[in-house]
């Protein structure tokens, strides 16, 4: 199998991307779910809530990459062609979709530098997007 779309198939690079976006989607929402099992201002919590911060901004480097990846490849025919109306809703829920997960992360990160907090990454800091709000 090749790792880029042909007119025939999708690539290995895009299906693992999807597969790997739908795990790290799962685990963003976990996380903040789960966090509950601490009692507020512990350091379990605090890992969880930084684990989410992180897995959000790595959402949204993907998402990013995967539309990069899906303007400028290829896409599989769909034998039989479908009706005009169903690849019209197809596109505007593949749209809704890609709206999530780049505007999700955007916003939690929006959240973090309004607050004032560091906005971390496996080790780095991003730079807030606006200034705190007091």
């Amino acid at each position: 199998m090749s790792w880029r779309n042909s007119n025939d198939r999708y690539g290995s690079l895009s299906i693992g991307l999807h597969w790997f976006m739908l795990a790290l989607i799962a685990a963003v929402y976990a996380l903040m779910e789960l966090r509950e099992i601490f009692p507020k201002g512990s350091d379990g919590r605090d890992l969880m809530k930084s684990f989410h911060y992180m897995l959000g901004l790595s959402v949204l480097i993907l998402a990013v990459l995967r539309l990069v990846l899906n303007l400028t490849s290829a896409s599989p025919r769909i034998l039989p062609e479908p009706p005009g109306m169903q690849k019209a809703i197809a596109k505007l829920m593949h749209v809704a979709l890609y709206a999530l997960m780049i505007g999700m992360p955007l916003l939690g990160w929006l959240i973090l530098s309004a607050e004032g907090d560091p906005i971390p990454f496996f080790g780095l800091h991003f730079p807030p997007l606006i200034g705190p709000n007091e």
